[in-house]
C-alpha cells in the first residue's frame, strides 16, 4: 500500500508550479508513474504465487461452504417458512453421514462425505482442504469428532456467513443464498424436462429387455407403463405416495445435475395427482407418464423406438447447455457493464443537483452531504455486515477476508488515481483535487505503516482505524476550506 502512494506524492507537487504548463508536466509524470504502477502491480500479482494462493484459499472456502450447503439443500429447504433453521433436514444429513450410528461424525466419515461431494461436482476443491476446513468450523471442542449440536452450530454459522455476505452486496453469495433459502417451491420448466427425461430413461431400464415405453407403431406402451407403476408401488396398495416417489427419484442417475428432491416431488405430484389426494393411483400414473412419453416421441427425431427416449434426453441436455452457454454469459456480462456505465452517466449529474438541493433544504453544507451522509448511506449496510458477523469467522477466514479487502484498497488507490489523472490531462483541466489527494495520502499512509510493521493487530488498533474516518473528514475540511488548498 505504501508503494501505491508514490503517484499521490508526485501529484501534490503540482501546487508548487504556478504556471499551467508546469502543473500539466507534473500531472503527466504522475500519470506515467501511476499507469506504470498499475501494470507493475498486475505483474507482481501474476509472478507471485502466494498472492494467488491467498485469493485461491479465500475462493476455495467460499466454494466449499456453498457446495456443502447445496448438498444439504438436496434433503430439503435449510430455512423453514418461519425463517428458522430447518432442523429435520440437518438431522437427516447428520444421520446419513454418521454411518456407524454412534451419534458423532468422525473424520473418516467426513472424508467419505467430502469425497462423494467432490465426485458429484458439488465441491470443486481437494479432499484434504475440504475435510480440514469442515473440521475446523464444526469440531468446536477439537476432539476429532462432530456431535449433533456441533453439526447444527456449524451449519448455522455457514448459513449466517452466506446471508451476511449477501447483505453486504456479494453477488456470488446473493445468488447462492437465493438458491438455498428461497421459499419458491416450483422448478422451472427446463429443470422439469430434465428430471423427466432422466426418469423416462430410468423407467426404460426397469422394463424387460424385450419391452419398451414405446410400442412398435410409435405410441406409448400402456402395459409397460402399468408394469412400471407396479414396480414403483413398493407397498402394493395400488398407490404411489410421496415417500415412494422420492425414493424412486433418488435412485435415478442424474449425472452432474443434482435436483432438489423435495421440490421435484411436489412438482411431479402437482402434475400427476389430478384428484389432489396426495397419492398417485394407477390411472393417474398412466396418464401422467403417457403425456411425457408422447412429448418424447414428438421431440425426438428418430424412427427407432429403442432410441427415442435416449434421443429426447440428449435434446433436453443440449437445450439446457445451450441456454447456459459461455457465449451468452459473456454477452450478458458485457451488456450489464454497459448498462451500468449508462446508468452512472445519466444519473451522475442529477445526483449532484439533488445533493445541492438537499444541502440547501436542510441548511447543511454540501460538504456534509457529499462526504458524510451519502457515503454512510451507501456503505453502512456493508460495514455493519462486515463487523457484526466477525465473531462467526475463524482466524484464517478473517485473515483471508482482510487480505482481499487490503488488496482491493491498493488496486483502488492506483486505478482511481490513474483514471482521474488521465481525464485531467486529456481534457486539459485545472488541477483542483489536492485536498482530496492529501486526505487519501495521509490515511492510507497510516494504514500502510500499520500493515508493514504488524503481522497481528492488537485490539487497540481498531480504535485508531475507526478514528481515521472522522479524522479524514476533518483533514479534508481544513485543507479545502481553511488553507484553501485547491
Amino acid at each position: 500500500m505504501l508503494l501505491s502512494l508514490i503517484p499521490y506524492i508526485i501529484v501534490q507537487l503540482a501546487d508548487i508550479f504556478k504556471t499551467m504548463f508546469g502543473s500539466h508536466v507534473v500531472i503527466l509524470i504522475a500519470l506515467i508513474v501511476s499507469s506504470a504502477s498499475l501494470l507493475l502491480y498486475f505483474t507482481y500479482q501474476v509472478m507471485n504465487a502466494w498472492i494467488h494462493q491467498r485469493s485461491l484459499d479465500y475462493s476455495k472456502y467460499e466454494i466449499l461452504r456453498t457446495g456443502f450447503l447445496q448438498h444439504m439443500q438436496q434433503h430439503g429447504k435449510l430455512i423453514d417458512e418461519d425463517g428458522k433453521l430447518n432442523l429435520p433436514v440437518i438431522r437427516n444429513l447428520f444421520s446419513e453421514t454418521d454411518k456407524d450410528a454412534d451419534k458423532s461424525i468422525t473424520k473418516g466419515e467426513m472424508e467419505r462425505l467430502m469425497l462423494e461431494m467432490i465426485k458429484t461436482g458439488e465441491v470443486n476443491v481437494d479432499k484434504q482442504f475440504a475435510v480440514t476446513e469442515v473440521m475446523k468450523v464444526f469440531d468446536s471442542n477439537h476432539d476429532e469428532k462432530i456431535n449433533y449440536q456441533e453439526f447444527v452450530n456449524g451449519c448455522t454459522k455457514w448459513i449466517t456467513e452466506t446471508k451476511q455476505l449477501t447483505k453486504s452486496g456479494n453477488s456470488f453469495s446473493r445468488e447462492i443464498t437465493h438458491e438455498l433459502i428461497s421459499q419458491k417451491n416450483e422448478n422451472n420448466p427446463e429443470e422439469i424436462d430434465r428430471v423427466m427425461s432422466k426418469i423416462l430413461m430410468h423407467a426404460e431400464t426397469r422394463l424387460l429387455q424385450a419391452e419398451s415405453l414405446i410400442t412398435e407403431d410409435g405410441n406409448p406402451n400402456i402395459d409397460g407403463i402399468k408394469n412400471i407403476f407396479k414396480q414403483f408401488d413398493l407397498d402394493n396398495n395400488n398407490e404411489i405416495s410421496k415417500p415412494e416417489l422420492e425414493q424412486l427419484i433418488r435412485t435415478v442417475k442424474f449425472g452432474e445435475f443434482q435436483p432438489n428432491y423435495e421440490d421435484v416431488v411436489k412438482e411431479l405430484f402437482s402434475d400427476f395427482d389430478k384428484d389432489g389426494d396426495n397419492t398417485i393411483n394407477e390411472p393417474e400414473f398412466v396418464d401422467g407418464l403417457k403425456k411425457w412419453v408422447d412429448k418424447a416421441i414428438h421431440a425426438a427425431n428418430s424412427t427407432e423406438k429403442a432410441n427415442i427416449i435416449d434421443e429426447y434426453d440428449k435434446i433436453v441436455e443440449k437445450k439446457i447447455v445451450h441456454g447456459k452457454s459461455l457465449v451468452w454469459t459473456i454477452i450478458k456480462s458485457v451488456l450489464q457493464v454497459l448498462l451500468g456505465i449508462v446508468i452512472l452517466t445519466c444519473t451522475g449529474g442529477p445526483l449532484m443537483v439533488s445533493i445541492l438541493q438537499l444541502s440547501n433544504s436542510m441548511n447543511v453544507p454540501s460538504f456534509g452531504i457529499s462526504f458524510v451522509i451519502v457515503p454512510l448511506a451507501m456503505n453502512a449496510r456493508a460495514a455493519i455486515a462486515a463487523i457484526f458477523p466477525a465473531s462467526h469467522k475463524s482466524e484464517k477466514t478473517a485473515s483471508l477476508t482482510f487480505s482481499e479487502i487490503y488488496g482491493g484498497v491498493v488496486m483502488s488507490n492506483i486505478s482511481n488515481l490513474t483514471t482521474l489523472l488521465a481525464i485531467v490531462y486529456a481534457k486539459d483541466l485545472t488541477w483542483n483535487y489536492s485536498a482530496e489527494v492529501l486526505t487519501v495520502l495521509v490515511v492510507c499512509a497510516i494504514v500502510g505503516i500499520l500493515a508493514y510493521s504488524c503481522t497481528t493487530y492488537p485490539l487497540w488498533t481498531c480504535l485508531l482505524v475507526f478514528f481515521l474516518y472522522p479524522f479524514s473528514l476533518g483533514l479534508f475540511y481544513y485543507a479545502q476550506f481553511v488553507l484553501h488548498w485547491n
